[in-house]
């Protein structure tokens, strides 16, 4: 049963998912898990939802919290290793592990640590977040997916995880093809994220017709194409359905990325792009939206300093 749940990574989608499980379950039960010095920074700033107070329970593993239940990590993908070290006294044989990172890289990671028995693979969906400093906003809260992937995500933490949510009303949908969905939100992102970012855009903008949605389109099709050349299988069918997600949003929302360009923060174009011109290469298919997404954002990433 799971009573203990902590998170490590307190971005838009932390607070958005932290908030709501510490309010359901006490904040007495619920971790925000940070080294010392950022754990003073986030008690005296800090965190606001909707314009109300995130009221939390900060500690580092100075505090001598017994192993969790539940871990999350919500970190950008530029801090995982760092948030595994951290992680290590709030760990047991029992703890259960869930990525909230983008990208299909995080659960190996998690597992090369701590092995794959309590790894469950996961991607969050529809949410519409966006963080300003110590604030966030949203109109949609969105839901997490979860599942197992091949022979990894043991059943019996499944069910425990599904008990959880359930006692919670938290929204969670376990997809019959886990490794699919991981693979359609890498398409969204790919696209969605990267396009906004290098167009310095909102969501609005890649619903309606145009340049910006067209390459967006094109680099979605690239990780179409890598999909099933690495045996997921990503269709049109999949295309279409994640397009629609998008047409969805907050028209005046915006995808992380370009929350990252506009802070001026390290993106995870290597995880998006990266990954997807990286697998291109190995199968001989040619990915040229991606290549054009990737070099302007680096071309973003190197002009943080000149401004």
């Amino acid at each position: 049963m799971i009573k203990k749940v902590g998170i490590i990574g307190f971005g838009a989608l932390g607070i958005l998912f932290g908030s709501y499980i510490s309010d359901k379950i006490g904040k007495e039960n619920f971790f925000v898990i940070a080294d010392s010095e950022r754990c003073k920074r986030y008690k005296r700033d800090k965190f606001y939802k909707n314009g109300v107070l995130c009221d939390m329970n900060y500690v580092s593993p100075d505090d001598g919290v017994p192993p969790l239940d539940l871990l999350f990590f919500g970190v950008k993908y530029t801090a995982m290793q760092e948030a595994l070290s951290l992680s290590e006294s709030f760990v047991d044989s029992h703890t259960i592990f869930i990525s909230l990172l983008n990208g299909i890289q995080s659960e190996a990671d998690i597992a090369e640590k701590y092995g794959s028995e309590n790894v469950i693979y996961s991607t969050s969906q529809s949410m519409d977040s966006l963080r300003s400093a110590n604030r966030i906003t949203y109109r949609d809260m969105g839901r997490l997916n979860f599942g197992r992937v091949g022979n990894i995500g043991r059943e019996e933490n499944i069910n425990a995880l599904r008990e959880f949510f359930d006692s919670i009303d938290f929204p969670y949908m376990i997809p019959e093809n886990m490794g699919k969905a991981l693979w359609g939100k890498l398409m969204l992102n790919t696209g969605c994220n990267q396009t906004a970012a290098v167009f310095d855009c909102c969501f609005n903008v890649l619903q309606r017709e145009g340049k910006e949605r067209q390459i967006m389109t094109d680099a979605m099709k690239e990780v179409m194409l890598v999909s099933q050349a690495e045996g997921i299988g990503l269709d049109e069918e999949d295309l279409a359905y994640w397009i629609k997600v998008l047409d969805g949003l907050n028209p005046e929302g915006m995808p992380s990325m370009r929350q990252d360009t506009l802070a001026k923060r390290p993106t995870e174009v290597n995880l998006f792009a990266g990954t997807i011109n990286r697998l291109g290469k190995k199968h001989g298919i040619p990915t040229p939206a991606n290549e054009y997404l990737y070099n302007e954002i680096k071309k973003i990433e190197n002009n943080y300093s000149k401004v």
